[in-house]
């Protein structure tokens, strides 16, 4: 029987794309069971959907272990703070979201003294070794948001139910292209470029620079072209701005900087993207892209050691050949990537083939309401709700 008391769920998200996953499932947990008490770790979409902080994560992202290597001691002075409030006051449900290093971490230290159900667990498919394995030995439920993950994870022996992508709600959620367009000012049948460097400051470093100078390389070779940018958080607006600020004044690049990538996304005619959630928001949108990133060298090596997929974007990924270009690390350029993008650009043909096919695979991402099935794993946890399936 579901109990009737109201249940404490605490949310741990640690970077952006965490918060925005946070804060949907907050609200979902809230409208399915009205008095549940929300605390966690996120950032201002979190606190926004009624989710009371311990802490603000949403500059807690990193790339890569060289990063994670010099920030160890101030992660480790955040891990114990999440564990004392943790054992002070032990919620009925524990849920981490994404956020792979911290959260596994912080389980393995819980060593399964809390009802843990993790939302978007490491990907594990494509990783040799037995990752897992260890991980379906911490004893959480998983909800991951990929067929092929919860296959992974079923036959390494954990306790995983797919529960379907975030992103199949874009196809309901997103304005319109021709809205956005018109209220931008941009005609209908405009070129457009959409620039997405990332979600972390590490990532904006490096990505940046590159992408503004493809972008100068695609306006002198598409006439009428517009650029736009979209921030991950407006954190990183000063950021942003400043890079903008140096190049306009040498080149008199035109950039419209705006907050997030749901205006980007379906207004533009070709995306320059990092690797990420992006490239799954892009494909179920149907959105023709290139992908980059590029990262440390040990990180680059540590990678080609721990994976073995040939591919970044999980478009090429799921589908197993390169169905988008990927210009990765060395081939991350700014003449490269402005090659790449003008091609695509000036290739109607190319362009709606990448589309159809781009539509075929997010099929196969479940239908909307991954939020909302996943706010019902928990709350049946918390002994509150009956179980509701997943997308299987």
């Amino acid at each position: 029987m579901p109990s009737p008391e109201p249940p404490t769920v605490f949310l741990l998200a640690g970077e952006v794309s965490g918060d925005i996953h946070g804060a949907a499932l907050a609200r979902e947990l809230r409208r399915l069971a009205p008095d549940v008490r929300l605390e966690g770790v996120g950032g201002a979409r979190m606190r926004e959907a009624g989710v009371a902080l311990l802490a603000d994560s949403t500059e807690w992202g990193l790339m890569g272990w060289v990063d994670a290597a010099r920030r160890v001691r101030e992660y480790a002075r955040r891990l114990d703070v999440v564990l004392a409030r943790l054992r002070a006051a032990p919620p009925d449900v524990l849920v981490p979201i994404d956020f792979s290093g911290f959260n596994l971490a912080l389980l393995r230290r819980l060593r399964g003294r809390l009802r843990t159900v993790y939302y978007v667990p490491p990907m594990v498919s494509v990783r040799r070794g037995r990752r897992a394995r260890h991980i379906a030995a911490l004893g959480a439920r998983l909800l991951p948001v990929f067929p092929f993950e919860a296959e992974a994870y079923r036959a390494a022996g954990a306790d995983a139910v797919f529960v379907g992508h975030p992103a199949a709600d874009l196809t309901h959620e997103v304005e319109p292209a021709g809205r956005i367009r018109a209220r931008l000012g941009l005609a209908p049948g405009a070129p457009v470029l959409g620039l997405l460097p990332g979600s972390r400051r590490q990532e904006l470093a490096a990505l940046l620079p590159p992408m503004l100078e493809a972008a100068e390389a695609a306006k002198r070779a598409v006439p009428g072209l517009a650029v736009l940018l979209g921030l991950a958080a407006p954190a990183f607006r000063a950021q942003v701005e400043a890079a903008l600020g140096g190049r306009i004044g040498a080149r008199a690049l035109d950039v419209t900087v705006l907050d997030g990538a749901r205006e980007v996304m379906p207004a533009s005619t070709v995306l320059l993207t990092a690797s990420g959630t992006a490239t799954v928001e892009a494909m179920v949108l149907g959105v023709p892209m290139v992908v980059t990133y590029r990262t440390a060298r040990l990180n680059w090596w540590i990678v080609h050691l721990a994976v073995r997929t040939r591919w970044a974007a999980i478009p090429n990924i799921m589908a197993g050949k390169s169905l988008v270009p990927e210009l990765l690390q060395d081939r991350a350029t700014g003449p490269a990537l402005g090659a790449a993008v003008v091609a695509l650009l000036r290739d109607d043909a190319a362009r709606e083939q990448m589309r159809r096919r781009l539509l075929d695979l997010a099929a196969a991402l479940g239908p909307p309401g991954a939020h909302a099935r996943a706010a019902r794993q928990v709350l049946a946890a918390a002994g509150r709700l009956e179980p509701g399936g997943g997308v299987e």
